[in-house]
């Protein structure tokens, strides 16, 4: 029987359950798991894939029909599998047979650490992100109206150099990485859930779901609520979930910590959130404070833009950065191609750290009831300068990722 750790990895450290080891299999009876590298040659390409209720058990790998070869296979809460392809011709297709894995279980390299409604995600023992979920407490000076939580900070480089900031006292409603929106009509009210300041809306933490750690990610689930402070008693207008995955990304190219964050938005009545045009809302990125000032932020658009020409048009990634102790730090925001009206447009701030995917500005958009809004990006944290070419081919990875499927 594997230990408590083994079993928090495969199911979450929020909810171990004992696993017992599976009997070996015929190979003639082991599913099968079937990739198509697609149009681009792959290299260390990441799986992810959803496993039916036949594929039982938690110690597995992948064992190439062809070649004989092992790639680990990290079973997550949900009975998706991750795994790390190193390399994969462009229009190929490769078989796998997942097999029940007779060797030591891998270490933990991506570690999700909870304390109460916080977590400190790491990578090989390096910090990388922490969750922020009550919030906490307020900086000198800062008034009661601006306290929130459920956002990310800090988000630091391989290096260790924060590239976030919170709380920063020319925008005290800006956190690090976190969500919410700006111009809005519901109920035939007109709550700002981005101004806090204004009291007429905020956004909250309402409870931390399961985490995980593993060999090859590490991640957790949390909720928020939007609440309507214009009702004739605080409303909820709309429920967040965020699911948020940090990577052991291949250090080949160049060292970065990179995660996910997808969050789905659900309107709580029966009346749409309606969204009219507006510069900016959704989800925010603020660097650091010491990056105000319009010569001491860069920005790179995938389009080849800067700061100014960026502001208002679409792209698929940007990236921001500025000095940390004298070296140069960043994040980029690669953002999804399934995202609603992708590329998105873009908020750049002429002279701060600040950067927003802001889809309302191509036209009014409403969250409906019983359809819910899903939006999904990927994080990209390095030290040093940006590199276009290396961008755009993270962005491909993850717009156009491996197709798999087990039979």
């Amino acid at each position: 029987m594997p230990s408590a750790r083994v079993a928090g990895l495969l199911v979450g450290v929020a909810a171990c359950t004992t696993l017992l080891a599976q009997p070996p299999t015929p190979s003639s009876t082991l599913p099968r798991l079937i990739i198509e590298a697609g149009e681009f040659a792959r290299t260390d390409a990441w799986l992810q894939v959803p496993l039916p209720p036949t594929v039982r058990g938690a110690d597995l790998h992948l064992r190439d029909e062809q070649t004989g070869d092992v790639v680990p296979l990290q079973i997550g809460p949900q009975r998706e599998a991750w795994a790390v392809l190193p390399s994969l011709p462009a229009e190929r297709t490769v078989r796998y047979r997942i097999e029940p894995s007779l060797k030591e279980t891998l270490p933990d390299r991506v570690v999700a650490a909870r304390d109460v409604s916080r977590v400190r995600v790491s990578v090989d023992g390096r910090p990388t992100l922490t969750y922020v979920g009550e919030p906490l407490r307020l900086p000198a000076g800062v008034e009661d109206v601006y306290e929130r939580g459920g956002y990310l900070h800090p988000v630091t480089t391989p290096s260790g150099r924060r590239v976030t900031e919170d709380y920063p006292p020319n925008h005290k409603h800006h956190h690090g990485i976190w969500a919410a929106w700006t111009r809005t009509r519901f109920a035939g009210r007109a709550p700002d859930f981005w101004n806090m300041g204004d009291r007429t809306g905020t956004v909250e933490f309402e409870r931390l779901g399961r985490a995980w750690s593993g060999p090859l990610t590490a991640g957790f689930e949390a909720r928020h609520r939007y609440m309507d402070l214009l009702a004739p008693t605080p409303t909820t207008a709309v429920l967040e979930d965020w699911r948020v995955i940090a990577y052991a990304w291949p250090t080949s190219a160049r060292p970065a910590h990179v995660f996910d964050l997808e969050i789905t938005q659900t309107v709580t009545g029966t009346v749409p959130l309606e969204l009219p045009t507006y510069r900016y809302g959704g989800v925010g990125m603020r660097g650091r404070h010491e990056w105000d000032g319009k010569d001491r932020t860069f920005f790179l658009t995938s389009t080849g833009r800067g700061r100014l020409p960026g502001h208002g048009t679409r792209a698929t990634w940007v990236h921001m950065s500025g000095d940390v102790e004298g070296q140069r730090a960043g994040i980029a925001m690669l953002s999804h191609p399934d995202n609603v009206r992708s590329p998105q447009p873009m908020r750049i701030h002429p002279t701060e750290p600040f950067f927003n995917f802001a889809p309302q500005q191509a036209g009014p958009m409403a969250i409906r009831p019983g359809e819910g809004l899903t939006l999904r990006y990927r994080f990209v944290v390095m030290d040093g300068p940006p590199d276009a070419a290396w961008l755009d081919a993270m962005w491909q990875a993850y717009a156009m990722p491996v197709r798999a499927r087990v039979e």
